[in-house]
């Protein structure tokens, strides 16, 4: 580990004294366990991006050296941790990295007598995600905040809490405002809890959370490769906002990110013309790469536009984003010193327009309304512009 890193680990995590004070005043401490308003649990957002947990520990573990196996650390993190000793259990908390922050709002809420594991998870992945200062500023206060509504046992008093919430009011959606409220003063507490229509509203909420943290993330990412920005003349384009799902009043249809993601991709990779299509001029292009028939690469493309036989793996994903990204790298004079972490930062990319697009399928199946969607979608670029603003490069158009 190189001292720069070092540093920011030092700076963002507890050092083994720290660690040692925390678990003798908390280490067993009961505490009740609540469930969070708002925000949705990390390892279920891993599961909406088909994330691998073990895979991702593994990547981490070639990077912290002394982190312990993914095996290890996977029975440490699932819900049966509670079966394990009480010594190994503080074994393997002295073994990873401590967020401070978020171990500082961990003691606050033990302190009331219970527990949200979901928000401090949550400001304990900003924390060593290495992000712009600016991106904790703006998050954390607004996660105490959810962290305090969450504390409300009963059900009643915290739906009166989440209606007149002003941290709710800024993340979650906007069309979901005033009809939730509606529902509260028509509604019994039975009611409201079996309610269709408000299970809609709430979980457009945590939706819309979710894709306002994306914003920040894509904010942070533009902003921190600046020079290639400017290079690319991207510096005033809202990244990534096309895989965000765009509904088309006249076809009375939603767009589908991943058929942009492929037609993006075939665009940066030569493709100037209709004709071939970007799933055909992306398979050869792929094929000539690895060898193998076209006819195989086309198809497995043309699945994945269509949404069929399977979520793609991620490293089929970095695959085509390698061949795609080398093919305009060498037209624009060779490749970058960074290009590895372009290639995964893309294939990320990708992942959320595959992600999205089953997103926007299932919410229509589902029956969402349409009005109700239109407003989701629309916080991405909304919390982006104010992003990049608070992030001093604020977009020009």
């Amino acid at each position: 580990m190189s001292a720069k890193s070092s540093t920011y680990e030092d700076s963002v995590t507890l050092s083994q004294e720290e660690i040692s004070a925390y678990l003798a005043a908390f280490g067993e401490k009961k505490v009740c366990l609540r469930e969070a308003v708002l925000l949705i649990p990390v390892e279920k957002v891993y599961a909406l991006l088909d994330i691998n947990v073990r895979s991702l520990w593994e990547a981490i573990k070639e990077v912290h050296r002394g982190l312990p196996t993914s095996k290890t650390a996977l029975k440490y993190l699932s819900e049966s941790a509670s079966d394990v000793s009480t010594k190994r259990q503080h074994r393997f908390i002295r073994a990873v990295p401590i967020p401070r922050q978020s171990t500082e709002l961990s003691i606050a809420q033990m302190e009331k007598g219970f527990t949200v594991p979901t928000v401090t998870n949550w400001l304990g992945l900003l924390e060593l995600s290495r992000l712009d200062p600016v991106v904790l500023d703006y998050w954390k206060p607004k996660l105490f905040a959810l962290s305090d509504l969450s504390l409300l046992p009963n059900k009643r008093a915290r739906f009166a809490a989440y209606t007149s919430s002003e941290v709710v009011a800024q993340l979650g959606c906007p069309a979901s405002r005033q009809s939730i409220l509606n529902l509260f003063h028509d509604l019994s507490e039975e009611g409201l809890v079996q309610s269709r229509a408000l299970t809609q509203m709430m979980s457009a909420d945590g939706l819309a959370t979710l894709l306002r943290l994306a914003a920040w993330f894509m904010a942070d990412s533009q902003v921190g490769n600046w020079e290639f920005e400017l290079e690319e003349g991207t510096q005033n384009v809202i990244h990534a906002v096309w895989v965000i799902p765009t509904w088309c009043a006249s076809s009375q249809s939603w767009s589908n990110p991943m058929q942009t993601a492929l037609e993006k991709l075939a665009s940066l990779a030569g493709l100037t013309k209709k004709r071939p299509g970007p799933v055909t001029h992306l398979g050869k292009l792929w094929a000539a790469q690895d060898g193998v028939e076209p006819e195989s690469r086309i198809r497995l493309l043309r699945n994945w536009l269509q949404l069929k036989g399977g979520r793609p793996s991620f490293q089929k994903l970095l695959d085509l984003i390698k061949v795609s990204y080398d093919v305009h790298m060498q037209q624009r004079g060779g490749l970058q010193h960074d290009t590895k972490a372009n290639y995964w930062h893309g294939a990320c990319v990708f992942r959320l327009a595959e992600t999205m697009s089953l997103l926007i399928r299932d919410l229509t199946r589902s029956g969402w309304p349409t009005e109700l969607v239109i407003s989701l979608m629309g916080v991405y670029e909304t919390e982006y512009r104010m992003a990049r603003r608070l992030l001093g490069k604020p977009l020009e158009n």
